[in-house]
């Protein structure tokens, strides 16, 4: 694993073409049958189109487990696996050829291509899907749509026998995509409704935890997808960097980020870009990405391009003219030494928790230096330190993550503490005010001091059999780095 990233780091952008090999998708998809057992049916489904506005949709995203899967990014793709059943063990239906659709939308591949891609032999038409789980359940027939047979036979005898005796098994990804007291139902979770309504002898089962236990851990063809995402979105940083010294606006930053994504060859963003300036940094997802650059003032690009499916998530903070004032120095290395701990802390067998500890005890350390707390301790830290300090990175951003599994190699990370100084945020908080007159006064002078200075440092590593190997090393980190870099695109 460790020669493979060497060597991808070592190619040129333009001559990269990782891909992941069809054997792969199948090795998957056998080790989640394996899992699921004979008495089961697995159904995995594309999500819909979601409309903009009017008649205008977004861009069509394949779901993450059914790409994880098979590899196909095609709408209107369901996957059904029965294990128990040899001929129908994994069933992939798409939508066929239709010229006239392909003259609006663009072209549809031949079953052949997604045979390849997937490593899915038998391949049926999109709309077959519901028809053949009731074939399933129902103990039915399945036959081809050319087929002139009268009295066909019991199509997948075993699953039904499981479903007679009571031991059937229905698995879908149970996964939540939206929040609030009463959520929609998803697709998955509206098909579970209905068939438990009609087959009340069905069980129902969620196969979210056995893919998060597949993700977590990547092979080394993830490991170069996830590379290679590093690779364009570190472009983009170095880009950002050279634009802002001459940017009036944060949008024109933006602007070359997204050109660098497209020019490098990736789809599009893993997550909308942050890119704050002056102030904004200290907002930690800001969106806005329109305001004046400040010109003395710190600026954030929070940036992640997808490649392939997998994303990168990579932070810097830098100068806007390009060299640091000494109190943006003094917040940014604090930032950077935390890192520097917490990158370190990640070792297989160890837990992320490793990593948090050490980045609070080191920026504690400096805060308490700065004069922005009284003491080191993790109340007075999260005033200033927000968030977790990073978290899983592959087919999502913020990767599926089971939080009390230990580290293991090949798992691969963001790490990303922070410093964000918010007086009015400060001075409101119930741990300030229970503070002495005395402590109060002495915070309040330095917040005067730092008042609006946001730095993010944040890095992708992979985990190996000794500890953390750094991904994203290809965009400069430390301030004398940033300053120098900036100093030659001028």
């Amino acid at each position: 694993m460790i020669v493979l990233i060497a060597l991808v780091a070592a190619v040129p952008l333009a001559a990269q073409k990782p891909a992941i090999d069809a054997s792969e998708y199948a090795a998957r998809r056998a080790r989640l049958a394996k899992e699921i057992g004979p008495n089961a049916i697995f159904v995995a489904f594309s999500p819909k189109l979601q409309i903009r506005s009017g008649d205008q949709e977004w861009p069509f995203r394949q779901s993450d487990d059914l790409l994880y899967l098979t590899g196909i990014a095609e709408e209107e793709t369901t996957l059904v696996m029965v294990p128990g059943d040899a001929d129908f063990a994994e069933v992939l239906f798409v939508r066929d050829r239709n010229p006239q659709q392909e003259v609006w939308t663009g072209r549809i591949p031949p079953r052949e291509e997604i045979t390849k891609i997937s490593g899915v032999k038998r391949i049926e038409s999109a709309g077959r899907w519901r028809g053949f789980v009731n074939a399933a359940i129902a103990g039915g027939a399945w036959m081809s749509l050319e087929s002139t047979e009268r009295i066909p036979p019991r199509a997948m005898p075993n699953f039904y026998a499981a479903m007679t005796a009571g031991n059937a098994e229905v698995w879908t990804v149970n996964e939540m995509r939206s929040f609030g007291p009463n959520p929609p139902l998803t697709d998955e979770q509206e098909f579970v409704k209905d068939l438990r309504e009609r087959f009340a002898s069905l069980r129902f089962r969620d196969a979210q935890p056995l893919l998060t236990t597949m993700r977590e851990v990547k092979s080394p063809a993830e490991i170069a997808l996830i590379q290679r995402a590093i690779d364009i979105t570190e472009a983009a940083q170095k880009a950002a960097m050279k634009r802002v010294l001459t940017a009036t606006s944060e949008n024109q930053v933006d602007a070359v980020v997204d050109f660098t994504y497209k020019d490098l060859g990736t789809c599009c963003w893993g997550f909308p870009s942050i890119v704050a300036s002056g102030a904004n940094a200290t907002t930690l997802h800001y969106m806005a990405n329109n305001a004046p650059v400040d010109r003395g003032g710190l600026f954030l690009t929070d940036l992640g391009a997808e490649y392939a499916g997998y994303s990168a998530d990579v932070t810097r903070t830098y100068p806007a003219s390009g060299k640091f004032t000494a109190d943006q120095r003094a917040i940014h290395s604090a930032v950077y030494e935390a890192q520097e701990a917490a990158i370190a802390a990640l070792k297989p067998g160890g837990h992320f928790r490793d990593a948090d500890h050490a980045a609070i005890a080191v920026v504690g350390r400096e805060l308490l230096r700065l004069g922005l707390i009284t003491k080191n301790e993790p109340r007075q830290v999260y005033l200033y330190f927000r968030h977790a300090p990073g978290h899983h990175i592959g087919l999502d951003t913020h990767d599926v993550t089971d939080r009390d599994r230990k580290i293991e190699p090949n798992m691969v990370f963001a790490v990303e503490p922070g410093i964000y100084v918010r007086k009015n945020d400060v001075v409101a908080s119930p741990v300030y005010l229970k503070l002495t007159k005395e402590e109060q006064a002495s915070i309040a002078k330095n917040l005067d001091r730092y008042e609006g200075i946001g730095v993010r440092i944040e890095d992708n590593v992979v985990i190996t059999e000794t500890g953390a190997k750094l991904l994203s090393s290809g965009s400069p980190r430390k301030a004398e780095d940033i300053e120098r870099f900036m100093a030659s695109a001028k």
